[in-house]
């Protein structure tokens, strides 16, 4: 008889080209992914997969058939939405995040999970922004809050809030010598890393601007560059409100500096297909995590 697992199954194993990564996906073994679809084929009476030798793909009539069961499952995630949403939505959400958003609203947006979402697992990836956006489009996580937008087919990528970027030094450092950015070089400047969009639009700057070599310290984490820049390392450009506890205890101060970089911009991504209910509302509580962390600011 044809029940919704084997819909599932059959479902993921079609997007992700693969029983083992459905298998993993899925939190079951290979040998049952195999058997759901074993049952399903028999039940339907038409083979979905032709099997190759390390590689699967869908007969023409699995691709026939790929929309309607992805409808069924859509409709059923629906169905049980109505009777009651929170009890309806379980298993393992896989959230990679960009390490500001960790710094300011992550504790929020995990509270509400655990308020809205009860029957949720979180699993948690803190990546750079490159890697999350792989990470998305390979389908290894579920939602990615990353700087900037995922502008790919299958995407959808929503806006949810930007951090401008200030200047920051140890009061060690003289203020006197900090007129300008292009003085800045005299030490080096600490940003973030080098395959990101806030690190290319410092360096175009001083190569644009300053006559001097300068000398960048990049680096993937944040807590790194804020604690080189309380050291007296060098100067950073960081937002304020992931260096808050270094302003109030006077181990960093912002420099009233004559330009700074864009601010950073961030957006929650997930892939819209196969549509995942599950997916769909952890992401729109991105929105009210973040409100939430601004009322509290």
């Amino acid at each position: 008889m044809l029940n919704l697992k084997q819909l599932e199954t059959f479902v993921w194993i079609a997007h992700l080209g693969s029983f083992r990564k459905a298998a993993k996906h899925l939190c079951t073994t290979q040998p049952a992914i195999s058997t759901r679809i074993a049952n399903l084929e028999e039940t339907l009476g038409v083979p979905l997969f032709f099997r190759d030798t390390g590689s699967i793909s869908l007969t023409a009539k699995g691709r026939e058939l790929l929309p309607f069961a992805e409808k069924l499952l859509t409709n059923a995630d629906q169905f049980q939405a109505l009777a009651n949403n929170s009890e309806a939505i379980s298993g393992i959400l896989r959230v990679g995040v960009s390490e500001t958003i960790v710094h300011t609203w992550l504790p929020h947006y995990l509270s509400l999970i655990h308020q809205s979402l009860p029957h949720l697992e979180v699993e948690l990836i803190v990546d750079a922004t490159i890697n999350l956006r792989k990470e998305l489009l390979a389908r290894n996580i579920d939602i990615a809050i990353l700087l900037g937008e995922v502008v790919e087919p299958n995407v959808i990528s929503q806006y949810i809030c930007d951090y401008s970027l200030h200047w920051v030094a140890s009061p060690t450092i003289p203020r006197s010598s900090l007129q300008t950015v292009t003085h800045f070089s005299r030490w080096p400047i600490i940003t973030y890393a080098r395959n990101t969009t806030p690190y290319q639009e410092v360096e175009r700057y001083f190569t644009k601007h300053n006559n001097q070599p300068t000398r960048f310290y990049s680096a993937s984490s944040l807590s790194a560059s804020i604690r080189l820049a309380e050291s007296g390392v060098g100067i950073a450009m960081l937002p304020k409100e992931v260096i808050a506890y270094a302003l109030n205890n006077k181990t960093l101060k912002i420099i009233d500096a004559d330009w700074t970089p864009n601010p950073l911009q961030f957006s929650v991504a997930y892939l819209d297909t196969p549509i995942n209910l599950m997916t769909i509302e952890a992401a729109k509580l991105t929105f009210e995590a973040e409100e939430q962390y601004k009322a509290f600011s």
